[in-house]
C-alpha cells in the first residue's frame, strides 16, 4: 500500500500537521483518509479507485463510510463516490477500537467502552464471588476490566464529563463488590485497594505514551503537538 500513500502525498491531497503528511493512515487492512474539504476527499477516492484498478484490487465500498467533523458537519453536501458507489455519511464510526463522532469538534464516544467494561466485569464477578474474596475480584477488575475502560485514553482528548462517567463505572463496580453506598465509603475503599481516580489513571497512561514517543526519536513534531493538546 506504500505506493498509494506516496501518490496521495505527491499530489498534496489530505491533511497535514507541521508540514508532515497524515492524509492516509493504514493499519493492516483498515484505511483512514482525512481531508479538509469534500472536493479533496473525492479526488483522494478517485486516486484510490485508479490505484485499485492498476493493482487488480477492489475496495469494499459497502463497508466504507464517510464522517464529517466541523461547523458544517450536518450540512448537506455532494456525495462521495468509491468504486462507483456513494458512501454513506454516518454519525459515528469505529477506527481501531475508537469510536469517532460527527460533530463540530473532534470527539469520541465512550458508550461502547462502558458496555465492554460492564460486560467483562459482570462475567468476572459472577465467577469470582464464589471465592468469597473481594480482593481477588478487585485484582481481576484491575487486570481485565480497566484495560477496556482506559483503552486509547492516552491518545484521545476526553471531556470532564466523559472522565466522570468512566470513573463512575469503577464506583458502581466497587458498590457491587463491597456492598457500600456512601460516597465517602466508596472513596475510602478505592484508596485502600488501589483503585485510583480515572483522571489520575489517564494522566499516568498519557505521560508514559508521550515518553515512549520521545524515546523512540521519531515524530518529534507529533510529540510536541500531543503535549500541547493534552496539557494546555
Amino acid at each position: 500500500m506504500d505506493p498509494l500513500i506516496t501518490r496521495l502525498r505527491a499530489l498534496d491531497l489530505g491533511c497535514k500537521l507541521f508540514d508532515k503528511y497524515y492524509g492516509c493512515l493504514l493499519y493492516a487492512d483498515d484505511i483512514l483518509l482525512m481531508s479538509h474539504t469534500v472536493n479533496a476527499m473525492q479526488r483522494m477516492l478517485a486516486i484510490c479507485d485508479q490505484f485499485a484498478h492498476e493493482c487488480d484490487l477492489k475496495f469494499n465500498s459497502n463497508k466504507s463510510v464517510a464522517l464529517r467533523i466541523g461547523n458544517r458537519y450536518n450540512a448537506l453536501c455532494a456525495p462521495l463516490v468509491l468504486n462507483g458507489t456513494e458512501l454513506k455519511y454516518v454519525h459515528e464510526v469505529k477506527y481501531l477500537g475508537v469510536y469517532l463522532v460527527a460533530t463540530s469538534h473532534f470527539k469520541t464516544s465512550i458508550s461502547h467502552t462502558k458496555v465492554k467494561f460492564f460486560r467483562v466485569f459482570n462475567c468476572i464477578y459472577s465467577c469470582s464471588k464464589a471465592a468469597s474474596s473481594e480482593i481477588v475480584t478487585v485484582e481481576l477488575l484491575k487486570a481485565y476490566c480497566l484495560p477496556f475502560l482506559l483503552y486509547a485514553s492516552e491518545s484521545v482528548c476526553m471531556s470532564a464529563s466523559q472522565l466522570h462517567s468512566l470513573n463512575n463505572c469503577i464506583n458502581r463496580a466497587v458498590i457491587k463488590i463491597f456492598g457500600v453506598r456512601n460516597a465517602e465509603c466508596i472513596k475510602d475503599v478505592r484508596r485502600f485497594v488501589g483503585l485510583e481516580d480515572v483522571v489520575k489513571l489517564v494522566e499516568n497512561r498519557r505521560s508514559k505514551f508521550i515518553d515512549r514517543l520521545i524515546e523512540s526519536g521519531k515524530h518529534a513534531d507529533l510529540c510536541l503537538a500531543a503535549a500541547h493538546i493534552f496539557y494546555t
